[in-house]
């Protein structure tokens, strides 16, 4: 989700329950049977606005089954299992922040790598559990070789997921009906021979007696329906019980965050637009601000299937372009003739216009391009403007890798070294408040709704807005009726921003930037006192 990610699926399979649940064909009839949705621990079973259906076509997917308001609750449950991330830094066990290397403390029990002794994830079962522990004191890490040592984290998810089976039974149960696609990542000459060698050998070295299908099943089920959770620094991954159930669709229907510090680590998932009775409800597995063929290849190569969405459907991606190149002939959009075939040609749409570029032509750009964009530097504000200007007459105004710069410009502007906000010129103001609403117009399709990337991007508009409605003030260059005017649109992006925001654990950035949007708007009202009353 964009999320961060984002992401899950299955469980274990009866007569055509194989089937991923990615999208729902609206001229498919399929016999639904509706199965019971167990209760959450702190939510009755009658209060439950969804239930999970079965299909032929889907497996198991999540519908509503009343009407649910933009922002209402759907899901909040607690974490199954968490651990590090595949191929992480060098990070504590505990609460999954990166170390530095040259300042690791140990636990004192098993000698792994921890933040802190007070770490607050020590002794829970989200972090370092004293079960872990015990199973790690016999295999003491290495730390003359910390690349293995790095290494050897990969296996650390997967064995916390096996410890489950004598530690608590309950989760275990819950984990091993998800869904692990081994007969497809068997085929595969990446992913199985990967963990076999990463995860499955390195637990047989340290010599814990559990079958090889056994924990290539336990992988199958992370790589297939884990959450990537955390903020303020910490990256991991968790797997939830019911929120993996959710189906997947480029344009997704729902937002979530997990609270790092409540106990159980909870995934909350909340309407982002208002559902209907019967409504699928669903998550996007990719990230949104991507196009087509990077969305389809991810999530072909992680999840296992060709998403067929509406969005993936439309060579204009719902009207927002976000695939589309600039015709070198003419100037006109060049499309993908046949978006859900990755080796299809590409076509001007100009019908007087006959450039047509071949798919491998197509790829080829992409990876030059994505190359050189993934050179500039996070703060490099002239970088992206300079990329956006060097290839206007190459990629579409909303080609995502335009949007990706935007996104960081909106951000950047008003917030680094030589751009802070009340430095910035009127110029420069103004091309902050052009270049968050570019963003918008893209946001209202293919995030719509109460997402986290509408949410930060009204905050990030009303900045410059407000800078130079003051300043006009300030030279007695706008009338009381034109200020009046600038300081409703101005309230109205924080009060959205604050409500998307608030939805977001306080101590994260979001969560930070929804509590800096009320306190903008508790400022405006002193200018009431000069206008009167605003709304």
């Amino acid at each position: 989700m964009n999320k961060k990610s984002h992401k899950k699926k299955q469980k274990k399979r009866g007569k055509g329950d194989g089937r991923n649940k990615e999208n729902l064909a609206e001229d498919v009839t399929v016999k639904e049977q509706t199965e019971e949705a167990q209760p959450l621990s702190s939510t009755r079973k009658d209060k439950l606005c969804y239930e999970v259906k079965r299909s032929d076509i889907m497996g198991r997917y999540v519908v509503a089954t009343r009407d649910i308001r933009a922002g209402e609750v759907i899901i909040e449950e607690p974490a199954l299992v968490v651990g590090p991330c595949s191929g992480c830094a060098l990070i504590c066990l505990g609460c999954y922040r990166e170390l530095d290397e040259a300042a690791i403390v140990q636990c004192k029990g098993c000698k792994w790598p921890m933040c802190s002794e007070s770490c607050p994830g020590k002794g829970k079962y989200t972090g370092h559990s004293s079960y872990e522990c015990k199973t790690l004191k016999s295999i003491p890490p290495d730390y003359s070789n910390l690349e293995d040592l790095k290494d050897s984290y990969q296996a650390l998810t997967p064995l916390r997921c096996l410890l489950l089976k004598t530690e608590d039974l309950e989760k275990w149960k819950a984990v091993s009906t998800m869904e692990a696609h081994n007969e497809l990542r068997r085929a595969r000459g990446d992913i199985w021979p990967m963990n076999e060698k990463n995860v499955v050998q390195r637990i047989k070295k340290w010599g814990l007696k559990y079958e090889d299908e056994e924990i290539h099943t336990v992988c199958g089920i992370l790589e297939v329906n884990a959450f990537e959770v955390g903020g303020s620094g910490a990256n991991a991954r968790a797997l939830y019980d019911k929120a993996y159930l959710l189906a997947h669709d480029c344009t997704p229907t729902t937002t979530h965050t997990d609270a790092e510090k409540k106990v159980g680590r909870p995934l909350t998932v909340r309407a982002s637009i208002p559902h209907k009775a019967g409504d699928l409800i669903t998550l996007c597995y990719a990230y949104t601000l991507q196009g087509t063929l990077k969305r389809r290849e991810h999530i072909k190569v992680s999840k296992f299937f060709d998403c067929s969405c509406k969005r993936c459907a439309d060579p204009t991606e719902l009207g927002t372009y976000c695939s589309a190149f600039r015709c070198p002939k003419c100037g006109a959009r060049v499309l993908s003739t046949a978006p859900l075939e990755p080796h299809a040609p590409w076509r001007c749409t100009d019908s007087g216009c006959s450039y047509t570029m071949p798919a491998v032509a197509v790829q080829m750009l992409l990876k030059r391009l994505s190359d050189e964009f993934e050179q500039i530097d996070a703060n490099d504000v002239p970088g992206f403007e300079s990329f956006l200007h060097k290839y206007r007459n190459v990629l579409h105004d909303a080609h995502y890798l335009c949007l990706s710069a935007l996104h960081s410009l909106s951000q950047l502007y008003g917030k680094v070294t030589d751009y802070m906000i009340h430095e910035m010129t009127d110029q420069q103001l103004n091309r902050k408040i052009e270049v968050c609403r570019e963003l918008m117009k893209v946001f209202d399709f293919i995030e719509p709704g109460y997402s986290r990337l509408r949410g930060i991007t009204l905050y990030e508009l009303h900045a410059p807005l407000m800078v130079l409605t003051t300043r006009d003030f300030e030279k007695k260059a706008i009338s009381k009726e034109n200020l009046r005017g600038r300081l409703k649109e101005i309230v109205s992006y924080l009060t959205e921003s604050a409500l998307i925001l608030g939805f977001e654990p306080p101590q994260s950035s979001e969560g930070l930037m929804a509590t800096a949007a009320k306190d903008a708007l508790k400022k405006i009202k002193t200018w009431e006192q000069i206008i009167g009353k605003i709304s």
